[in-house]
């Protein structure tokens, strides 16, 4: 059988992880905790493991390639174990990189389809409202984006 870090490396070679994520996986190969720790240890200060690295890369493309919402990003951040400080500055790089603004405008020209909003049916409006609630907007900032690209859904 091959050492906790022989398997971190093995997985870490494919894509990064968070260091909770290799604790897990690490965990479910049945490594004894201890060896799981120091590898974690290892590994972070080699810095082959690096939340912080990880949360802004998770940030950059949950933003430019998901448009995913700050709500959104923080509870897929939760998931993947990475700590709320370090999430939190990943959301911060990743708004001043690519807005919200701009992210939502994105949606809606991909959502429209060269449709005017002002064209939609009620429900047509309250169903692309509601896909940018579950992608993690604020209705303030949908209200925003909404009212900028010409319409407002009624409520």
């Amino acid at each position: 059988m091959q050492s906790a870090e022989e398997s971190a490396l093995r997985l870490l070679a494919r894509r990064d992880y968070s260091r909770e994520e290799m604790r897990r996986k690490l965990t479910a190969k049945g490594y004894p905790s201890g060896e799981i720790d120091d590898t974690l240890r290892k590994l972070e200060i080699q810095k082959i493991l690096d939340d912080s690295r990880y949360a802004q890369h998770l940030a950059m493309a949950f933003g430019k390639e998901k448009f995913l919402g700050p709500q959104q990003m923080s509870q897929k951040f939760f998931q993947k174990g990475i700590p709320a400080d370090l999430a939190k500055a990943a959301i911060a790089i990743a708004e001043s990189t690519l807005p919200v603004n701009e992210r939502l405008k994105n949606i809606l020209r991909m959502k429209l389809k060269g449709r005017l909003l002002e064209e939609l049916a009620p429900n047509e409006k309250r169903k692309l409202v509601d896909t940018l609630r579950r992608k993690g907007y604020l209705w303030e900032d949908i209200q925003e984006a909404m009212r900028e690209s010409g319409g407002l859904p009624d409520e």
